[in-house]
């Protein structure tokens, strides 16, 4: 990864780079992850912070498509794909704080991170679906 930066990005200021976005994001989740690993609970903000942070790292990429390297878009999917792995624990952090934030920022449905809930819903029914589908 590039030099490690200095500022960390906000939803309101300034866009960083998207390399600059992805360092945070994966400090913010590689941290979260750690703690709730550890204790089984977190303050909300503390995981509100890292769906910001994917936020910027969205818009950044969206100002600048090419703004990542090869290596750096592999690790995006593996940072992506972690913090769906543990979007049941975030819902439960976030309760329904992430719903309220949805409808007043009107977040696109394209934005998955800010719908964790659906994917929990849909990843719990999926797991359950098999052992409760009746034999004939």
């Amino acid at each position: 990864m590039k030099d490690v930066p200095k500022t960390k990005p906000t939803m309101d200021g300034d866009i960083p780079l998207a390399a600059e976005c992805l360092h945070w994001y994966e400090h913010d989740l590689l941290w979260w992850v750690n703690w709730m690993r550890r204790h089984r609970r977190c303050e909300p903000i503390e995981a509100h912070v890292i769906l910001a942070t994917r936020e910027d790292l969205w818009q950044a990429l969206k100002e600048d498509p090419q703004g990542l390297t090869k290596q750096e878009r592999k690790r995006l999917r593996e940072l992506d794909a972690l913090l769906k792995a543990n979007a049941a624990k975030m819902v439960k952090v976030l309760g329904d704080d992430l719903v309220r934030w949805r409808r007043r920022h009107k977040i696109p449905r394209s934005h998955w991170w800010w719908f964790l809930d659906k994917l929990a819903e849909k990843t719990s029914a999926t797991v359950r679906s098999p052992a409760t589908r009746k034999t004939r």
